[in-house]
């Protein structure tokens, strides 16, 4: 496992056979998703990391989904707000 899942995953007490929540849309995270790329000087921490699907992560990388955004999602998500927030 990745040092940035690992982070995810323990903050939110997520064992490795729980359902892990996509922040945006409620369905399975298969990803765990850099909301300020590595590449952009995005950090392995709580505060950059969000879980993400697959059609939410691409979206997210082919910039459908502002870091913005991403961010906003998260942020209420960490403070248990878990509304779906896109279809």
């Amino acid at each position: 496992m990745k040092p940035h899942v690992k982070i995810y995953m323990k903050h939110f007490e997520y064992g490795e056979q729980d359902f892990v929540p996509c922040e945006c849309c409620g369905r399975e995270s298969n990803d765990c998703h850099h909301i300020i790329f590595r590449s952009q000087g995005g950090e392995d921490k709580i505060e950059n990391l969000i879980g993400l699907c697959r059609k939410h992560h691409d979206l997210a990388h082919n910039h459908k989904i502002p870091a913005s955004e991403l961010q906003y999602i998260h942020n209420n998500f960490m403070l248990g707000n878990r509304n779906v927030f896109i279809k």
